[in-house]
């Protein structure tokens, strides 16, 4: 009986405390937290639809539309450009920061029918035909099949709804590297692409100095067993419990809100400048949206390997590929109009790859190096001045290819 007080008066306290924490934050910062990408949508006052497209081997993808907006009423015939996130992340990178700032509102406005995909294994699609997401088969996947299977299955269903013939694509991080497998595998796809749009543009990763990433490289086979032992298959999206710690601790005067940040900045490069930390609780309450953890090994043996190239399965490459080593993506193969977008302090897509993959890719038609030095890997969906620096730029070249 005891025990049992003793637990609801610590309940008692720990709702005190979050009650208290909360009555400082603005009711906007904790709604946003807790609402979708479709609920964001819907109480910004812009038309939302969720689609569940089934790939060719069973996912289940929700995949998110936004045909119009309060100054660009929904209608047919509108330009159709697909949103595509990258690592850990979802749809509501293009949402989360509202409509002064997102990219998916900006679009919107100006006119075009925004769809946002979501790739096999985060919080919006999680779901399998046959397979449930706690088994080691349902994770048995990187961003090879994300870009091989889950891209080109939303770009089909997407210009059958629409109407269309091709649509344009853009692409954050591994939202490129997905393109670029695409491209390789599937050559056919460049009819149906206008143009790509790569925000940070992820192939090679020889010169990343992101030193989580460069830990998981250096430490990849060990990393590897780890957690195949446990069992460890996935990566979680973020629960109640990731939101109330982020409300709790990030928002404006919380005493570690600092590192709300640092943690962020370790991953994709320091720009304090251009965080906006008062979203710093919505931001981490949306991401990391899952994934599993063959994306992030295969991102770790490009880094060793140095080459651009489909996943190592180490003694089943001959039963998998019919040779010993994985087979090389074909950079050639992407021809329909590539647009790079990079910039000078990205940790992850560092100019010296970029420079690489744009030696290697046969119809770049622009470079562009965001204006500001500091720019972070993360910067290109979340900084406070992501239309000015580069948003702005994005879209013009987007009306140059409708």
């Amino acid at each position: 009986m005891r025990s049992v007080m003793v637990y609801s008066v610590a309940a008692a306290v720990l709702l005190l405390v979050v009650a208290v924490s909360e009555a400082q934050i603005h009711p906007d910062i904790i709604e946003d937290a807790h609402l979708d990408s479709i609920g964001l949508l819907r109480k910004y006052g812009y038309p939302a639809e969720e689609h569940i497209i089934e790939t060719d081997d069973g996912y289940l993808l929700g995949v998110h539309r936004c045909p119009g907006s309060p100054l660009s009423p929904p209608a047919p015939g509108k330009p159709v450009v697909l949103l595509q996130h990258g690592m850990l992340s979802s749809s509501a990178d293009y949402i989360l920061m509202g409509p002064d700032t997102s990219l998916a509102y900006m679009l919107a406005d100006a006119g075009y029918d925004v769809w946002m995909g979501n790739a096999r294994g985060n919080r919006y699609s999680r779901r399998h035909r046959f397979r449930s997401n706690t088994t080691q088969t349902f994770w048995d996947f990187s961003w090879h099949e994300v870009g091989s299977i889950d891209i080109p299955n939303m770009i089909d269903y997407i210009l059958v709804r629409t109407g269309q013939q091709s649509l344009q694509y853009v692409g954050h991080s591994q939202g490129t590297t997905a393109y670029w497998v695409m491209m390789s595998q599937h050559p056919y796809y460049n009819r149906r692409i206008k143009s790509m749009h790569a925000l940070a543009p992820a192939a090679y990763m020889h010169n990343t100095r992101s030193p989580y990433v460069l830990f998981l490289a250096t430490f990849l086979y060990t990393t590897d067993l780890m957690l195949q032992m446990m069992g460890t298959w996935w990566f979680e999206p973020t629960n109640e419990m990731d939101i109330q710690g982020g409300l709790q601790n990030c928002h404006d005067g919380a005493p570690f809100q600092d590192m709300c940040s640092i943690n962020t900045f370790l991953i994709a490069g320091f720009n304090t400048e251009e965080v906006n930390s008062t979203m710093l609780p919505v931001i981490h309450a949306h991401s990391p949206a899952g994934a599993s953890t063959m994306q992030m090994i295969h991102h770790a043996q490009t880094i060793r390997s140095r080459i651009f190239r489909q996943y190592d399965h180490g003694p089943m490459n001959m039963v998998r590929y019919g040779q010993l080593t994985p087979p090389v993506y074909n950079l050639a193969n992407v021809q329909a109009p590539t647009l790079l977008y990079h910039s000078t302090n990205d940790w992850l897509a560092a100019p010296a790859d970029v420079e690489l993959l744009y030696r290697e890719l046969p119809n770049v038609v622009k470079r562009y190096l965001v204006p500001l030095p500091a720019f972070n890997h993360l910067d290109f969906v979340w900084a406070i001045n992501v239309r000015s620096l580069l948003y702005n730029e994005l879209l013009a070249d987007l009306r140059a290819y409708v």
